[in-house]
């Protein structure tokens, strides 16, 4: 939801299976979904990024400069909420893995994992609690929204 084309392709490129056309279709399908962040009132999206991800060099300065420039732009949207996790926090929930919650308007909040296999949507009740316990968890880790923008666009000009 939150990469741009080259970081996609870097990412895939240097972490992925994937090659030719069909990793050229998950790069494409990664950014047709951020089309929902920009439609008529788009979802909230509240994202916790693991400090790493502004230090990782992913594709090379210039690629991790326009993303970081790109989440600096995408967070100043007011229905986009990022935090990131800081450097000098230990072990958290967050380092098992990735996952989303999300409430569909008329239907009760699921949850996604996702791996290198597949996804795996998330329904039963029990386990959504366990999720939403560790989002909690990861949340409370993560600095405000206002630094996390800050922090993101100083680590952008440091990859010049």
């Amino acid at each position: 939801m939150l990469q741009t084309e080259d970081y996609a392709r870097a990412l895939h490129e240097g972490a992925s299976q994937l090659v030719g056309e069909p990793m050229e279709q998950q790069v494409a399908a990664r950014l047709e979904r951020q089309s929902v962040l920009t439609r008529p009132n788009p979802p909230l999206l509240v994202a916790v990024l693991d400090y790493t991800v502004i230090e990782r060099p992913v594709g090379g300065p210039k690629v991790m400069r326009d993303q970081l420039r790109h989440l600096v732009e995408v967070g100043s949207r007011t229905r986009v909420h990022l935090h990131l996790v800081p450097r000098d926090v230990g072990a958290y929930p967050g380092l098992n893995g990735a996952f989303v919650l999300a409430t569909p308007p008329d239907a009760d909040e699921i949850g996604y994992l996702d791996n290198q296999l597949h996804g795996t949507f998330v329904e039963r009740t029990a386990d959504v609690r366990s999720l939403r316990q560790s989002w909690e968890a990861v949340r409370a880790e993560a600095v405000s929204h206002g630094q996390t923008i800050k922090m993101i666009s100083e680590a952008a000009e440091a990859w010049t």
